[in-house]
């Protein structure tokens, strides 16, 4: 695909799409556009390879200065959805996303990925008093007081997602004073605290960024968007012990698999469905 084309895929997306940049908004205008040309890729299915449209058709399509555009491009750059060959332009590449199991038989999402790509750093760890609704969740007193653990989920040295997680404080003295075991909170509830976690029920919603220390842990603007994962995990007796809220970083891939039976999609029923 030579500049033309892309120049031309572009204007049928902004036309098709009819999305513009909102000049009065908290979200700079940068990465406003950064974001509408991140759509751009993924909706018109550019292939690794293919030529971007360059800086100057940018700024035609949707109004805005080179220097704008620039920060846009560059932006797509540092997330790896794009690079340039001096000389020869700006060009799409491989989809640069994580590409997570949303549906797994692993109680931590990240238990997916291999032990040596992963690391944790503890940012913080402090013992809070009695917030009602989630002690009313893990089945506590009303005044027993609670054990906030703040951890950064780095994969590959790059910073994937921020987790809270929220314990009973007199159930866990010393919890957190040395490294997790294996870097597994739950394997060091089970191996230091005879606690195994056997269930975890979690959900998942699209959120924006709008606290400052995990904006700044993900090295992503405030109000940027992300997937927000809460949930409570279960010990033996189905005995509610943590609540986690965990932040992920914008280009990560959930994929799922959902299947049938063979009732369901009409086969093997002995009769034909309308």
């Amino acid at each position: 695909m030579d500049g033309r084309d892309a120049k031309q895929l572009l204007t049928n997306f902004a036309d098709r799409t009819r999305i513009q940049l909102v000049g009065d908004s908290q979200i700079p205008l940068y990465y406003q556009l950064a974001r509408i040309l991140h759509r751009f890729i993924q909706d018109d299915l550019l292939k690794a390879g293919d030529r971007f449209p360059s800086e100057e058709a940018v700024g035609a399509c949707f109004g805005v200065s080179r220097p704008t555009v620039n920060k846009a491009i560059q932006e797509l750059l540092t997330e790896g959805w794009l690079t340039r060959v001096r000389g020869r332009g700006t060009f799409v590449q491989e989809d640069p996303r994580v590409q997570l199991a949303l549906l797994s038989n692993t109680l931590s999402p990240i238990e997916q990925f291999s032990p040596q790509a992963l690391r944790y750093k503890l940012v913080q760890k402090k013992v809070e008093a009695a917030i009602p609704h989630i002690n009313q969740l893990l089945g506590l007193e009303p005044d027993e007081p609670l054990l906030y653990l703040r951890r950064l989920r780095l994969l590959h040295e790059h910073p994937l997602l921020v987790c809270d997680s929220i314990l009973p404080a007199d159930r866990f003295p010393r919890l957190g004073e040395r490294p997790f075991i294996n870097g597994s909170l739950y394997a060091t509830l089970n191996q230091e605290y005879g606690c195994p976690i056997l269930r975890s029920e979690r959900s998942v919603e699209a959120a924006e960024v709008v606290e400052r220390e995990v904006a700044d842990l993900l090295q992503v603007p405030l109000l940027s968007p992300a997937l927000l994962l809460t949930g409570v995990t279960f010990t033996e007796g189905d005995e509610p012990i943590e609540y986690i809220s965990s932040y992920l970083k914008e280009g990560l891939s959930l994929k799922s698999m959902v299947q049938g039976s063979a009732s369901e999609l009409g086969r093997g029923t002995g009769s034909e469905k309308d």
